[in-house]
């Protein structure tokens, strides 16, 4: 077989794989992800498919980027990986705090004034759909606030997600550790409050495969299921380096509130960042004490 034919058959094959990640990716996580809760699957086995789903994604950013300039560096990716690893252990130890008190607290008032008014006899599809868009929707307002009010912004340390300047999946999870005190609430208030939490397992890994998405390097389709679900396109703009294009598109997850209270936005995204260059890790880590 001739080199020109080798190279015919690669790039046909690369071609295919764009078209596929392009109209099928997304949809088909979100399907899988459904049917797990329909079919009331294990956490393990939604863990399973969390990892899987991010394993995929990381190979298809290396093989079909959507910025070839966006590819991270051996070097590059451990130290996303390292500051990635801090912030989970900080996540970790923030919500084991809130279980030993706020859920508690929670839970004995939900009880004590009888607000389980959670529709458990719901199709479970349905119930992790409701759950999915309201965490959404507390999300959506303090994750407004803290780009709003500068104090909240510092206080939150939410500056250290936008500081990345290549964005890829694996920035889904890299916020800094003060952070997790905030962004566990949302879950606490609709899960331990309503009584949201018999589906949390589903809720969890809609939540995280959507918000892998959200963040990646790659070409998706956004004309269908970017009319509920964020869409990397939609989220990557709310990373832009322009202030004004920034505070858009708050819903990490789900872009259906944007569109209702006028916060979305469709466009394309020069840059992404808070500046012009990449803070180091050092940096990053002390922006809330700047």
């Amino acid at each position: 077989m001739s080199k020109q034919s080798n190279v015919d058959i690669t790039s046909l094959m690369e071609n295919t794989l764009r078209f596929v990640v392009y109209w099928m990716l997304q949809p088909t996580f979100i399907a899988i992800s459904l049917y797990l809760a329909h079919t009331k699957a294990s956490i393990d086995a939604h863990t399973l498919f969390i990892v899987v789903a991010f394993c995929l994604l990381t190979l298809f950013e290396n093989i079909i980027p959507a910025r070839k300039d966006w590819r991270k560096s051996f070097r590059e990716n451990v130290a996303l990986f390292g500051f990635v690893f801090v912030a989970g252990a900080a996540y970790a130890a923030v919500e084991a705090l809130y279980e030993a008190s706020l859920f508690k607290w929670m839970t004995s008032i939900s009880e004590t004034w009888q607000l389980d008014i959670w529709p458990s006899h719901w199709p479970v599809v349905v119930q992790v759909l409701l759950i999915f868009s309201a965490f959404e929707f507390v999300n959506y307002w303090y994750h407004r606030a803290s780009h709003r009010w500068g104090w909240l912004w510092r206080l939150s340390g939410h500056g250290a997600h936008h500081a990345f300047k290549k964005l890829s999946s694996m920035n889904s999870l890299a916020n800094h550790p003060i952070e997790a005190f905030f962004l566990i609430l949302p879950r606490a208030i609709v899960g331990f409050l309503l009584g949201g939490e018999a589906v949390g397992a589903a809720f969890v890994s809609l939540t995280a495969v959507t918000a892998l998405l959200a963040h990646s390097n790659l070409r998706l389709n956004s004309a269908v299921v970017g009319w509920f679900f964020t869409i990397n396109r939609f989220h990557i703009h709310h990373h832009s380096q322009v202030i004004s294009e920034s505070n858009t598109n708050y819903g990490c997850v789900c872009i259906i509130w944007d569109r209702l209270f006028g916060t979305f936005q469709d466009a394309d995204t020069k840059d992404t960042g808070i500046g012009n260059v990449q803070p180091s890790y050092k940096n990053i880590f002390t922006l809330p004490f700047k």
